[in-house]
């Protein structure tokens, strides 16, 4: 099977008449329109040639997210776009949707485009700067949607927003709006000093999840480098190293979102058994090879694609042993028909991998096939 072209169709499948993208089927555990992951998605349908596709997402979000109303670019949207928001003020969303814009504009070379995205880039780019509290950017959470351990200043909305500020000013730019450019460029400029000198932990020499937990290992300390504004090689491989060691799972293989149970503690966020993230695992696989690590490199592809082997090419949000998944499932309390739904249908398919009974969650993740794809674009 070629897994590159199944995980272009699995996205493709999840785009919706209107233009959302939905994380996963509108029958499984997220058939919300996720910002986070419908922009990372569009840069995979960006870099396969299906650039119409990404602009549909564009114009959905510039009908829907009504930022004067709302002051903030929500987590995520029903299918219909209004706001289905359980957590707020997860502000790496704002920098990623201007990165996606504009990495749209890249591929498709149409300044109409861009130009027709202006209301937005430009409202999403004032509230940014909103979220700014001594020189960094300040959120409530992050990529993992935890307040306890994200809340403050977090590495992973930090460099996000410092990507949206870059190429939003390089959006300005091109539609004439010189001030505009200058202003928001500094502005990028000045942030990235203050991520290096505030969020780095010296003592390690890599990047810090956030100041309040400056040596807890977690998968966004290569957020500098997801989002290019660091390119040492010397950093990246001791944050590899770090990672490998801490959240690497030897039992099943694949990354961990970070340490278990070491900051987060309520069950709910181990919804489906913890165990190991595969578009988390794609990503690290994207820096081993940067870094020319063939070896983990290969450790990492082999595992996503035996992962996938053994449910028809697609790619779960993660994977978890069946004893992980049944102490979840004896702890949690905030069950809903959604989560319910998704209990039965992953009890249903239990995969037999590396000799244990796994428990498959999110099956398909739009987000998972996205990263796969990036790894070999």
């Amino acid at each position: 099977m070629d897994l590159l072209k199944k995980s272009v169709r699995v996205i493709k499948d999840l785009q919706l008449k209107n233009g959302g993208i939905l994380a996963t089927p509108k029958d499984c555990a997220y058939p919300y329109v996720y910002t986070r992951d419908a922009v990372i998605m569009t840069k995979a349908l960006n870099r396969t040639g299906n650039v119409e596709c990404s602009e549909k997402f564009y114009y959905f979000m510039r009908k829907f997210t009504r930022i004067n109303d709302y002051k903030e670019v929500f987590q995520r949207y029903t299918s219909s776009g209004l706001p289905s928001v359980t957590r707020r003020h997860q502000n790496d969303n704002e920098g990623l949707l201007l990165h996606g814009i504009y990495d749209t504009y890249l591929h498709n070379k149409k300044e109409t485009f861009i130009g027709n995205m202006w209301p937005l880039i430009e409202s999403t780019t004032n509230l940014i700067f909103s979220y700014f509290k001594f020189g960094l950017v300040k959120t409530d959470t992050s990529i993992h949607e935890y307040h306890k351990l994200e809340k403050g200043y977090d590495i992973w909305a930090n460099c996000a927003c410092w990507r949206g500020l870059k190429d939003s000013a390089k959006i300005a730019e091109i539609l004439g709006h010189k001030k505009k450019a200058l202003k928001w460029n500094k502005k990028a400029d000045k942030l990235k000093k203050k991520i290096k000198k505030k969020l780095f932990n010296k003592h390690l020499g890599v990047f810090m999840k956030n100041r309040r937990y400056p040596y807890a290992p977690d998968i966004s300390m290569l957020a500098p480098f997801y989002f290019e504004m660091e390119d040492s090689k010397k950093i990246l491989r001791r944050t590899l190293n770090y990672l490998h060691k801490h959240i690497w799972d030897e039992e099943i293989g694949g990354f961990r979102r970070f340490r278990k149970f070491e900051i987060c503690e309520d069950w709910h966020w181990y919804t489906g058994g913890s165990g190991s993230w595969c578009a988390l695992t794609a990503m690290a696989a994207r820096f081993y090879k940067k870094i020319g690590n063939k070896e983990r490199y290969k450790e990492c592809i082999k595992w996503i694609k035996n992962i996938a082997s053994h449910s028809k090419g697609l790619i779960p949000e993660h994977v978890a042993t069946e004893e992980e998944y049944d102490e979840w499932k004896a702890h949690e309390i905030e069950f809903n028909s959604r989560i319910i739904n998704e209990t039965k249908k992953a009890e249903k398919s239990t995969k037999k991998v590396r000799n244990k009974k796994m428990i498959y969650w999110a099956t398909p993740l739009g987000w998972s096939h996205a990263e796969y794809i990036l790894l070999h674009k």
